[in-house]
């Protein structure tokens, strides 16, 4: 990826580095340290941030992949950097399944109710998993070296394998991410069950991979040179972020439309836990911070256009997308006691966020470089 290289520095590049591995190294620490105050573990964010950096990490790629079938030149530039954003959270959602998949029996609630279906056999749990995450990566990187081949030949073949491949990506990601949404997240209530649930998370990754994307595309344009990211750019995926506003807005509504026509208690209580609790006002704040935010803002030339007005919005975002893993995975585990009490916004939860936030940067960091 020599472009990167071009228009960065290593001066930028090493501070940054320290700085990813700084946090890593802090939040990681803090987190485990908090196990001994705690009467619990924190499984809670621990869950969350598995769903939400694996649908952010892994949608990107497949939007590039898209914008390469619809031949949007604008996004060719997207490619390899996607590929990376993939790959380099790649070491630590394997580690972290590995946890969930070993300790499975004192932070998945149905874990106990292995008997009841075949769904919520251990085997068949594990299997899943590891498909998902085997195929998903392996394309990647497939793909990744089939954009590094040179000559006409190797174009050609290259064309082919990235096109097959890619559509293989897609689909992988798509039946993948909707297993995945539910094991970690919709049937952590138990007997819970949405039929948009799966959908809509894939919608939010889409639009928290787009906002991590505003951002990297920010950082790679800060040194000194050739901006790499025209305002072309900008406004393109400004465009695409105020869609997924949208759709994302509409996702989340259509979650209500079995408790107005029916008013079924599978479908209705865990919403209600959510929403009429002592997380409420959290919930309340991530609406703002994901629908209000940026379906105001990008209506705006002035912020469609600009490094920092996109990024604030990203930062919106991806804020809100956080607090809503957090409520949607982490307080069925607190109401069947099996993660500690904590709110959004407590000591462990942000040091595990920003340890795991700073060992991916680094991992991309060293990608690029």
């Amino acid at each position: 990826m020599d472009w990167v290289i071009s228009v960065g520095s290593k001066e930028m590049f090493s501070r940054a580095s320290v700085i990813s591995a700084v946090l890593f190294i802090v939040g990681m620490a803090g987190w485990l340290a908090s196990w001994a105050i705690l009467d619990k573990p924190p499984w809670g964010i621990f869950i969350s941030l598995l769903a939400l950096f694996t649908g952010m990490t892994q949608a990107p790629f497949v939007i590039a992949i898209l914008l390469r079938t619809a031949s949007a030149q604008w996004g060719a530039r997207l490619y390899r950097l996607t590929a990376i954003t993939a790959l380099s959270f790649m070491p630590f959602a394997a580690i972290m399944l590995l946890i969930v998949l070993v300790a499975r029996g004192s932070i998945i609630p149905w874990a106990a109710h292995s008997t009841d279906h075949f769904w919520y056999n251990p085997l068949f749990f594990v299997g899943r998993q590891i498909i998902y995450f085997g195929l998903f990566y392996g394309l990647t990187y497939m793909l990744f070296r089939t954009s590094h081949l040179k000559g006409s030949q190797g174009a050609r073949i290259g064309n082919h394998r990235l096109m097959i491949g890619g559509l293989f990506t897609a689909v992988t990601f798509v039946l993948g991410a909707t297993i995945f949404s539910w094991d970690l997240g919709m049937t952590l209530n138990h007997h819970y069950g949405d039929t948009i649930y799966g959908t809509y998370y894939i919608m939010t990754s889409f639009f928290a991979g787009t906002a991590l994307v505003i951002l990297m595309m920010t950082f790679l344009n800060r040194p000194k040179g050739e901006n790499f990211f025209t305002p072309l750019h900008y406004r393109n995926i400004a465009s695409l972020a105020l869609a997924l506003t949208i759709m994302c807005f509409y996702g989340w509504w259509s979650q209500f439309f079995p408790i107005w026509y029916a008013n079924i208690p599978e479908e209705t209580d865990a919403i209600y836990l959510r929403i009429f609790s002592r997380f409420g006002p959290a919930y309340g704040l991530m609406m703002v911070l994901v629908s209000v935010v940026p379906f105001i803002s990008l209506l705006f030339k002035r912020v469609r256009e600009t490094m920092r007005g996109l990024s604030l919005v990203a930062v919106s975002v991806l804020t809100g997308l956080w607090i809503q893993q957090y409520i949607y995975s982490a307080v069925p585990l607190i109401e069947n006691e099996l993660a500690a009490d904590l709110a959004v916004l407590s000591p462990p939860n942000i040091l595990l966020t920003l340890g795991i936030a700073g060992g991916f940067f680094f991992v991309f960091l060293r990608m690029l470089q």
